[in-house]
């Protein structure tokens, strides 16, 4: 049903309401691409796992690093 108002201050206060929410979904929507953004970025998608085991590679060192090197590549790439 079409809503009827008595003046004009009522359709401006309505039209003023309407701004309103539409400039709160719109901030909510590009948060949520930005969000999104974020959260395919390839540091998020892989997480910590990567990083902490070049942690631990960087402290070892010669041939046990090679090996360790070697181990992981294998089951990476599973030949």
């Amino acid at each position: 049903m079409a809503k009827k108002y008595a003046s004009y201050a009522d359709i401006d206060r309505d039209l003023e309401i309407l701004k309103l929410e539409k400039e709160i979904h719109y901030e909510r929507m590009t948060q949520s691409v930005q969000d999104t953004k974020e959260s395919l970025s390839p540091g998020n998608l892989m997480g910590g796992v990567p990083k902490a085991a070049l942690g631990f590679l960087g402290n070892l060192s010669g041939p046990i690093k090679g090996m360790a090197i070697n181990f992981l590549l294998n089951k990476i790439f599973k030949k």
